[in-house]
């Protein structure tokens, strides 16, 4: 399976978790489709690190979105900002470089005219500063 598409349906279930406030990926149900691609291993990974870390995905995302509040996120936008953080903090497989170009074309399709600027901004402030540490 074509890992944007395993991706883009990571980001819809990480937005499914959001909305209703549960986390435990293994506990919510989902289409035929994104069953297959969360049984691939890029997928677990990353919601297994999403369940686990989700406190430290979010505070990192706070301490990068100047003058907003977490909570008035666009929630697709929210999601992939977490998909994109587990993956660059957690999955070893996958370059931060491409975590963030993913996660700005998912800001394309699903956000609004400006998410994908966002979230470009976010990751690469975010990026930069886990390099210089």
């Amino acid at each position: 399976m074509d890992r944007r598409i395993i991706r883009e349906n990571i980001m819809q279930f990480v937005y499914q978790m959001d909305v209703t406030d549960n986390f435990d990926y293994e506990q919510l149900t989902c289409v035929e489709e994104a069953e297959k691609a969360l049984k691939q291993n890029q997928a677990a990974e990353t919601l297994t690190a999403i369940r686990d870390h989700i406190s430290e995905i979010d505070k990192l995302i706070s301490k990068n979105i100047d003058n907003w509040d977490i909570n008035r996120l666009p929630k697709a936008d929210l999601a992939i900002l977490r998909t994109a953080l587990a993956e660059i903090l957690y999955v070893d497989s996958i370059p931060a470089n491409v975590s963030i170009n993913e996660a700005v074309e998912l800001g394309k399709i699903y956000g609004d005219e400006r998410s994908y600027a966002f979230i470009n901004s976010v990751l690469g402030k975010i990026n930069r500063e886990l390099n210089e540490q």
